[in-house]
């Protein structure tokens, strides 16, 4: 019968998958219809039936099958990752090819110029493009692979002024790296790239790569449910900011203390830091000094209106959906993350039928970008319609 969770009549073995399933209320048979649609938009071929899917789905629950090229689909489909639904790292083991001696990295270290140097932030500015249009998946394991080849000539570049060149641009790598691991719901490797991050920015000499780590290693933090943490660390980074920051970059910060303010319950502080991020805004926001910060009027209004909504503040509603009125198609990450806001506050005000089709968007668009950060928090506001 379609109403027995796993068939057979046995009584079913727990697991974080079913677990899962639960939590949306859906059979097995559902489960199945849903992860083909899911297939079905990102154009991936299952080459099953629902039947077949449905059995192989009760098997992974059981432990009988591995969920193998089904895991990120099922990491998407419940906004969990592979490691909260139960599945094992079935990555094989690679060994590492070692170098055959200090020499040889040290000529190979020794050969990066200023040229290659401005090549590599190229090859950043690229990764950082495709991963606002197409979402982190896309493109995480090539940005993962160039700070791994940033830090190894780090390591073994002698030149002060090419260390502090390269250095800028392993901070930049880092810091994105980390962000889009942090989308994939790893907090802990996303922590591990913030450090990293910070210490090169450390090195380059620029205190606005250093405070930019800063201020998103406070993310890392929020989602470990720290934020008394999280405040800490981004006032140090506005600290250590100072005077010497972009105007742009010192908006930013403002607007990131604003919400770990919120995230702490202090509303008052919250909206001190939003009218600091308005006025220290510039008129012409230019990003050209600091190309790893995307903030524009845009993105203030839906910024504001995130952090109000979290406060359950009336106004953020009219920010969000002024905001809405004027979404750029390049970040689709971002859009899916201000329909969700929008989703939260008409839930917030009793609104159904509105709130259910902005987290539907919400949701669409953070499947398509791969985005689990953004699957949980529509996986919240779909609790508060339950």
């Amino acid at each position: 019968m379609e109403n027995e969770p796993d068939g057979a009549g046995e009584k079913p073995m727990t697991s974080a998958l079913r677990d899962a399933r639960d939590a949306h209320g859906w059979t097995l048979a559902q489960t199945a219809t849903q992860l083909m649609r899911l297939a079905e938009a990102r154009g991936v071929a299952l080459a099953v039936t629902k039947a077949s899917l449905r059995q192989m789905i009760s098997d992974m629950e059981r432990g009988r099958r591995k969920p193998g090229h089904y895991k990120p689909l099922l990491c998407d489909l419940f906004g969990r990752t592979a490691a909260e639904l139960g599945f094992p790292d079935e990555a094989a083991v690679v060994p590492v090819q070692r170098s055959s001696g200090l020499g040889e990295l040290l000529d190979r270290a020794a050969s990066v110029t200023p040229a290659s140097v401005a090549d590599l932030q190229r090859q950043v500015d690229g990764l950082r493009t495709l991963d606002r249009q197409l979402g982190s998946p896309i493109v995480v394991e090539s940005t993962g692979r160039l700070v791994a080849v940033l830090d190894e000539l780090m390591a073994h570049v002698l030149s002060e002024e090419i260390r502090r060149s390269l250095a800028a641009v392993l901070s930049d790598a880092a810091a994105l790296n980390g962000w889009q691991v942090l989308n994939s719901g790893d907090t802990r490797e996303a922590w591990r790239l913030h450090t990293l991050s910070r210490s090169a920015g450390r090195e380059s000499g620029n205190p606005a790569l250093l405070a930019h780590a800063m201020g998103e290693q406070a993310y890392d933090l929020l989602d470990a449910d720290r934020a008394g943490d999280a405040l800490g660390l981004v006032q140090a980074a506005r600290s250590a900011a100072g005077s010497q920051v972009p105007g742009l970059l010192a908006s930013w910060l403002a607007a990131v203390e604003a919400e770990v303010l919120a995230a702490n319950g202090d509303a008052s502080g919250c909206r001190d830091r939003l009218r600091m991020a308005e006025e220290a805004m510039p008129t012409e926001p230019d990003n050209t000094e600091t190309p790893y910060v995307s903030l524009d009027d845009w993105h203030l209004d839906r910024w504001r209106g995130n952090i109000l909504a979290s406060l359950g503040d009336s106004a953020a509603l009219d920010s969000l959906l002024h905001a809405l009125d004027r979404t750029p198609a390049t970040f689709v990450r971002a859009t899916a993350s201000l329909h969700c806001d929008v989703a939260h506050s008409y839930a917030v005000r009793g609104d159904r039928v509105a709130s259910l089709e902005h987290a539907r968007t919400a949701r669409d668009l953070a499947r398509r970008t791969g985005s689990v950060r953004q699957l949980r928090r529509v996986e919240r506001v779909s609790r508060l319609l339950a």
